[in-house]
């Protein structure tokens, strides 16, 4: 079979000619005007097609390994399916592209711009986006394990159960984009903008936060364990249900967060409540202080120090914590709080909601225990030389061992 020519392939694409599956290696197509063209399966890899015109074209399936797109124009191209492994398509211009399921692995797409393009399941690990236009993009479910996205133009794009384990988006501008269900552990986020942003149970643990700005994000139930906040600002977010661990709010600023279930700012709570949280080891309580942890929050291998005359007031699911009290430490703990497997030494105790124990005692030398009738205790109270004081209502559940005070 005869090898096409560039101009035979303009000259017969003119008269509606359409070229799948066809093997195009090493035919020189730089800035061709290939507009509305079918390659589909074609084999394209390592071809230079540089600033071509590729518009309309449908390359679905094709194989562009290794080739050379630079400023090519693939505005509304079908690129379904197609490898374009290590392709270079710097400045390259994708707006309404459809690249779903496309393998882009290691490619380059720097400068490109992918405004309102689709890669749902696009495979992008290690590829570098660094200054992309991908506003109103859609990645979901997208693979872009240590792909480099610093610095994209990112609003209102779509990265609903994304894989960015590794990416770095240093500066990354994300503004009301959705990455709701997206794994970002150990994701560079440095001075990434993520304004209104939606990241609904994201998995954030050790990713670095610092410098972020978080003002009016959604991050209900997302898990943030390890992660460092410095410099972040959280003014307005919803943390509804945030898995806390232990991260690092060191210079986070927030003058105010909501922590309602529903998002709906009926749960104003002040900024410093959230560094306290955050960092999972709250400041020593002064007197006549009060400290609230609400409804929703998973606080996990804690260590909390209070000091006479605080008021702590829990409604949210501690486990595995250690809890110091001082003798007249109130420890409130609510109709939705939930004490499971830690231990609460001194102080004095109400329960409306649950405290289960794992490891005996649950209750080390406590001066006071009052279970409501909605309570619930399973545990070993270890009392103090004077005796503990209880009180009991009628219609709560208790499956406690009271062991003698020792010396």
């Amino acid at each position: 079979m005869t090898q096409l020519t560039r101009a035979a392939i303009e000259t017969q694409l003119k008269r509606g000619q359409a070229f799948d599956r066809q093997d195009l290696r090493g035919v020189e197509l730089e800035g061709a005007l290939l507009d509305g063209i079918s390659l589909q399966r074609s084999a394209l890899d390592g071809i230079n097609l540089r600033n071509t015109d590729l518009r309309n074209g449908n390359l679905s399936g094709a194989s562009l390994r290794e080739s050379y797109l630079v400023g090519a124009k693939l505005e509304n191209a079908a690129l379904v399916n197609a490898d374009l492994d290590g392709a270079n398509l710097r400045d390259a211009n994708l707006t309404g592209a459809d690249l779903t399921r496309a393998n882009l692995s290691g490619a380059v797409l720097e400068g490109a711009n992918l405004k309102g393009a689709l890669l749902r399941y696009a495979q992008l690990d290690a590829a570098n986006l660094a200054g992309a236009d991908v506003r109103e993009a859609i990645f979901s479910h997208a693979d872009l394990v240590e792909a480099n996205l610093s610095s994209i133009k990112g609003e209102r794009a779509n990265f609903i159960r994304a894989n960015m384990r590794a990416a770095v988006l240093e500066d990354a501008d994300l503004s009301s984009a959705c990455l709701e269900c997206v794994v970002m552990h150990s994701a560079v986020l440095v001075g990434a903008i993520l304004k209104g942003a939606s990241l609904v149970e994201a998995e954030l643990s050790e990713a670095r936060l610092n410098h972020a700005n978080l003002t009016g994000a959604d991050l209900r139930r997302a898990t943030v364990q390890r992660a460092s906040f410095f410099g972040a600002t959280l003014t307005g977010a919803r943390l509804y249900g945030l898995v806390l661990g232990t991260a690092d709010p060191a210079g986070l600023s927030a003058e105010w967060v909501d922590m309602s279930p529903s998002g709906d700012g009926s749960g104003r709570t002040p900024g410093a409540n959230v560094i306290a949280m955050l960092r999972g080891t709250p400041p020593l309580a002064k007197t006549e202080d009060q400290r609230f942890f609400g409804a929703g929050d998973v606080l996990r291998n804690a260590e909390l120090v209070f000091e006479a005359g605080a008021r702590v007031h829990v409604e949210s699911r501690f486990e595995h914590c250690v809890i110091q009290l001082s003798d007249d430490t109130e420890l409130i703990v609510g109709e939705q709080g939930l004490l499971d497997d830690c231990t609460i030494v001194g102080g004095k105790l109400t329960v409306h909601g649950g405290v289960f124990e794992a490891r005996s005692p649950a209750l080390v030398k406590p001066h006071r225990l009052v279970v409501s009738s909605k309570g619930q205790v399973v545990a070993t109270i270890q009392q103090p030389k004077n005796h503990t004081q209880f009180a009991f209502e009628p219609g709560c559940r208790l499956r406690i061992r009271i062991d003698e005070p020792t010396s």
